[in-house]
């Protein structure tokens, strides 16, 4: 059916009728006047009364208007309506962006690119006004951002950098940053040999600096001092990105005495025995390459029944930061405390709302960390409706209800959640959950009306759009091939690092072929020297291999722990993840993407989620959405 422009018209203004676009207000600032349906309905009005192109031109202003006022479906109406052949450039180019900014609200990210690089509005571009280049261009990066395209994201706001004026020089310098931390060193030290610009180079350049050394403060300090005689003039050295800002003063105030406190004995000694492994790695690599280290004490937890009086004689022993307990019960009577004496990073978490002593910090494995990500990552994907299978228990109720909170917040509806507790489970289960069941309840309700015999294929529901999946890996390569059996082989599937062994083993891995899931970069980047020896020794103990990473990271933890509090935006790029600090003191942990393709583990970017985990960002983008005048 098709509606002419006046239906069109009419059903905008019946739509305007009904919202309230601005409330009353009792004072107005200067040079912002209040928009009220009725403003917008004259515009319109007036639009339907003009001639081209006064009318596409009013139409636009209409749709900006409405943008403004956050009444996105009624400002896609009027946009589809204007007929795009009487626009000059600069209204053109009005056209695309506002355009480009419906698809950057409702997810449709490559859409907004492809309109971005339209051939008609690349061959006016620079034949625009500056202002339009610059928000176009802007606009871009950010979309380039969304898709995982890191690098050209950045070159796309280094590019634009000396042409912003003063009030947008820091924003963007920080999307230059967010951008180029999305990217691995092997990554950053790729592009280099092409950089074509000078500044491009020198980003790329501190940009490594901040990734390597990561576990030596002094050299990365030194990296950075000749980074900045080299570099002078570049916008970075006149405000450094705030981790580098703060290496002089971590490197002079770290701590000169560290005391681990790890199970060495008893059943917890396999993981306490890896993690001290792994920091005693970092530490001996460190020393030998000629950085400062601390004096080191260990201490073993599992001998000594009294914890807190180890605590004290670690503390009175001179250790300025002590590194332990492992597990959650000594973790507890440290959070009873009122006070600690000395920093403490616990090597795991709880999930305790008490008022926590402030010296107190927690750090672990936390698969909740994993599942949230996941929740990011599936709606940056665009996906809306999620079905949870999960193991029974409070394991399994804890993980996926921390995908659920977070797919919730992300305006995620969740239709369907279901636990399995065996494998003789996993088909009802599945059955269950994709409605299978009511299916051939109904082809046997048909059945008993009719005689003749009936050709029957069950149909499963067709509103899921992914299945969060909580599996070990043998679960889930029983699971895997059973959604496909039950017609839901179409469906994506995410899962947290529980679902791969962390051993390429091509042949089992077929079971799971497809799915997607976040792992550490300990497990998933190409093994290095240290990585090979670990796994030779530990044969496939993968979930040891884990502990190692632990080990690692709280090494190249220790001395930041003051960047990550007096800068929440701040990372430490680890092994087991890109590692940050909740208002809680947690230690949180942002893995990599895979899936598994031909039975391997294969690497996917991800998109930069920052915006997510910012209040109305979305609304506040379209809020500032720029008005152009053209004639």
């Amino acid at each position: 059916m098709f509606f002419s422009k006046t239906a069109i018209f009419l059903v905008l203004l019946l739509g305007l009728a009904a919202c309230e676009l601005s409330p009353q207000q009792t004072s107005t600032p200067i040079d912002q006047p209040i928009v009220t349906a009725n403003d917008i309905e004259d515009l319109l009005s007036s639009a339907q009364r003009s001639d081209s192109p006064v009318r596409e031109q009013k139409q636009l202003q209409a749709s900006q208007l409405l943008m403004n006022e956050q009444q996105f479906e009624l400002a896609r109406q009027v946009i589809e309506s204007i007929d795009t052949s009487y626009l000059s450039n600069s209204p053109l180019a009005q056209y695309y962006y506002l355009q480009s900014q419906l698809y950057l609200f409702s997810g449709d990210y490559q859409s907004a690119l492809n309109l971005l690089e339209n051939q008609r509005l690349t061959t006016i571009m620079d034949n625009l006004p500056l202002q339009q280049q610059l928000s176009l261009a802007e606009l871009k990066a950010q979309v380039m951002a969304r898709l995982g395209s890191h690098i050209a994201s950045a070159q796309q706001r280094i590019y634009i950098a000396p042409l912003l004026p003063a009030d947008r020089q820091q924003e963007n310098q920080q999307g230059i940053w967010r951008s180029l931390m999305m990217l691995d060193s092997e990554e950053l030290s790729q592009y280099l040999p092409t950089a074509i610009s000078q500044d491009y180079r020198a980003w790329l350049q501190l940009a490594l600096i901040a990734k390597q050394n990561q576990q030596d403060l002094d050299k990365q300090l030194l990296q950075l001092e000749q980074w900045q005689r080299k570099w002078p003039d570049h916008p970075a050295n006149h405000q450094l990105p705030g981790e580098l800002a703060l290496i002089k003063q971590l490197a002079s105030e770290r701590p000169k005495h560290v005391a681990l406190l790890l199970p060495l004995t008893g059943k917890l000694a396999p993981y306490g025995k890896a993690i001290r492994d792994g920091f005693l790695s970092s530490y001996f690599e460190a020393r030998t390459q000629g950085a400062e280290v601390p004096k080191l004490t260990l201490f073993d937890t599992a001998s000594h029944s009294d914890f807190l009086g180890l605590y004290n004689r670690a503390v009175a022993g001179g250790a300025e930061l002590i590194i332990g307990p492992l597990d959650k019960g000594r973790l507890r009577q440290l959070i009873n405390q009122p006070s600690l004496p000395v920093t403490t990073l616990a090597l795991n978490r709880t999930d305790n709302e008490a008022l926590l002593p402030s010296q107190l910090f927690q750090f672990g494995l936390s698969p909740q960390d994993e599942a949230r990500q996941i929740a990011e990552i599936a709606r940056l994907d665009q996906q809306k409706t999620a079905i949870v299978i999960s193991p029974s228990g409070n394991w399994g109720d804890n993980v996926n209800q921390a995908f659920i909170d977070r797919w919730q917040q992300l305006d995620g509806e969740v239709i369907a959640v279901n636990s399995y507790s065996g494998q003789q489970d996993y088909s009802p289960v599945i059955k269950e959950a994709l409605l299978l069941n009511d299916s051939e309840q109904r082809a046997k309700r048909m059945k008993s009306l009719i005689s003749e015999q009936l050709e029957f294929f069950p149909r499963r529901r067709e509103d899921v759009d992914i299945i969060f999946l909580l599996a070990r890996p043998q679960q889930a390569r029983s699971i895997m091939p059973l959604l496909a059996f039950h017609y839901a082989g179409d469906i994506p599937v995410y899962g947290t690092s529980r679902a791969y062994t962390g051993v390429a083993n091509p042949q089992k891995d077929r079971d799971i072929e497809g799915i997607r899931f976040t792992d550490m970069p300990w497990v998933l980047n190409k093994p290095g020297k240290l990585r090979s020896l670990i796994d030779q020794e530990l044969h496939s103990n993968q979930f040891q291999s884990r502990m190692v990473a632990l080990g690692i990271d709280s090494f190249q933890l220790y001395p930041r722990l003051p960047q990550l509090q007096a800068l929440p935006e701040s990372r430490v790029f680890g092994q087991t993840g890109t590692l940050s600090l909740n208002s809680q003191r947690q230690i949180e942990r942002s893995t990599l993407l895979a899936e598994i393709k031909h039975g391997k583990a294969r690497l996917i970017p991800v998109a930069d989620a920052t915006e997510l985990n910012r209040k109305d960002s979305e609304n506040d983008a379209f809020q500032k959405t720029p008005t152009f005048h053209f004639n």
